[in-house]
C-alpha cells in the first residue's frame, strides 16, 4: 500500500508538471511586458471609455503583472483596428482590442469583406456589459410609443448608411411597419447628440442603453429622452415597460429574423479579444484575468463613479455566441439582408 501511495504521488506530481511549466512560461512572458489595448475608436465615447477602464485594471490579474497602455486606432467603424490586430500585430497575447459588436453579424451576411479574418478565429476574452440597444426620441417628439411610430414619421440620426443606428430603424420599417426616416452623415454619437439638441432629428436610431446613460447622461436624468424600443434577449431592469424587438414578430419567419438581429446587436455588448493564433495557455491566462477584473473592487468602484454598469459575459460565452451568429442558416440571413436594405454589392468598408 505504501508503494502504491508513493507511486500515485509520483504520477500526480508528473501530471502537474506540464501545467506548472505552462504557468511559469506565461508568467515569464508577461513579466515586465508592456501590453497594448487597441481601442477601435477615437478618444471619447463608450468604446474608448470601456477600453481604458479595462486597461487600467486587467494587468494586475495577468501572471507577471504587465503594464497595459491604451492606443486609439479609429477608422472605418472599427475595421482598421480589427485588421491590425489580426494581420499586423504580434500573435503572442501582448495585444488586446475591443471589437465592434456588429462584426459577427456582418460576417454572417457577407458584408464584412474589408476584414479578411474570420470572427471565430479571434480569441475572445469577454465583455463588460451586454447592454440592450435602444431607439430613443426627444421628449418633444409626437412619437411617444412604438404604435405612434407606425402612424407618424420620426427622423432619427446615425453615422453611416451601414451603421447599426441606420440599419435597425430601416429594419423596423420593413418588419414592424414603422415610419422612421433615417438621416446619416453624423461622425459619431456626439454629433447625433448635437443634432438632437439643434432639432435636426428627433432622436437616435440605436445606442446601447448603458452607453446612452453615459453619453447622454444629462438627457436621461432629466427624462428628456423617450425610449420606445429595446433590442435584447430580455428587458433592461430599468426599462420594464419598453417593448422588446423579438416580441414584435408577426410570423415565425419574422421571429427568426428578429432573434438574429437581437443576437447580432445586443448579445455581446462591446467585446474584447486578443489576436488569432495566440498560444492556448496565454489565451487561458488572459480569460482568467478578464474574469478576475470583472470582480476587482477598484475596477467596480471606478465603473460606479463613471456610471458604467458591469454585467459581464466570459470569453467562452462570447466565443459561442460569435459562432452561433456566424453559422446562422442562409434563409434567415437572406431575410435579414432584405430587412436591413442590403444589396449583394453592399458591404461595411
Amino acid at each position: 500500500m505504501m508503494v502504491r501511495a508513493a507511486l500515485a504521488a509520483i504520477l500526480a506530481a508528473a501530471a502537474a508538471m506540464p501545467a506548472m511549466a505552462a504557468d511559469a512560461d506565461v508568467s515569464s512572458f508577461y513579466s515586465g511586458l508592456q501590453m497594448k489595448m487597441i481601442i477601435r475608436s477615437a478618444p471619447g465615447g463608450s468604446y474608448d471609455t470601456y477600453g481604458r477602464l479595462l486597461a487600467r485594471h486587467i494587468g494586475r490579474h495577468i501572471p507577471g503583472n504587465p503594464t497595459v497602455i491604451s492606443v486609439n486606432m479609429p477608422g472605418a467603424s472599427g475595421i482598421k483596428a480589427a485588421n491590425y490586430v489580426a494581420e499586423i500585430a504580434p500573435r503572442d497575447g501582448s495585444i488586446i482590442t475591443n471589437m465592434s459588436l456588429g462584426f459577427p453579424m456582418y460576417q454572417a451576411m457577407g458584408q464584412l469583406k474589408a476584414v479578411k479574418t474570420d470572427m471565430r478565429d479571434f480569441n475572445w476574452l469577454g465583455t463588460l456589459n451586454a447592454t440592450n440597444q435602444v431607439l430613443a426620441l426627444w421628449h418633444t417628439s409626437p412619437v411617444k410609443s412604438l404604435d405612434d411610430a407606425k402612424k407618424t414619421e420620426a427622423m432619427v440620426g446615425a453615422a453611416t448608411p451601414e451603421s447599426t443606428g441606420a440599419q435597425l430603424p430601416r429594419a423596423y420599417n420593413i418588419l414592424l411597419g414603422t415610419k422612421f426616416k433615417v438621416v446619416t452623415g453624423y461622425g459619431d454619437i456626439a454629433a447625433v447628440r448635437l443634432a438632437i439638441e439643434r432639432g435636426e432629428v428627433a432622436g437616435l436610431g440605436s445606442d446601447g442603453w448603458s452607453d446612452l446613460k453615459t453619453d447622454f447622461s444629462e438627457f436621461v436624468k432629466r427624462n428628456q429622452l423617450n425610449v420606445i424600443l429595446q433590442v435584447g434577449l430580455q428587458k433592461e431592469h430599468d426599462l420594464p415597460n419598453v417593448p422588446l424587438l423579438i416580441d414584435q414578430a408577426r410570423t415565425p419567419e419574422d421571429r427568426a429574423v428578429l432573434e438574429f438581429i437581437t443576437k447580432g446587436n445586443a448579445s455581446i455588448g462591446k467585446p474584447f479579444a486578443t489576436s488569432p493564433g495566440v498560444p492556448p495557455e496565454r489565451v487561458a491566462a488572459l480569460r482568467r484575468a478578464f474574469d478576475a477584473a470583472m470582480k476587482d473592487r477598484q475596477l467596480l468602484a471606478e465603473a460606479d463613479k463613471m456610471h458604467i454598469e458591469i454585467d459581464p459575459i466570459d470569453g467562452a460565452g462570447i466565443q459561442k455566441i460569435v459562432t452561433d451568429i456566424v453559422t446562422t442558416p442562409k434563409p434567415v440571413i437572406e431575410r435579414v439582408k432584405e430587412a436591413l436594405g442590403m444589396t449583394a454589392e453592399s458591404s461595411l468598408q
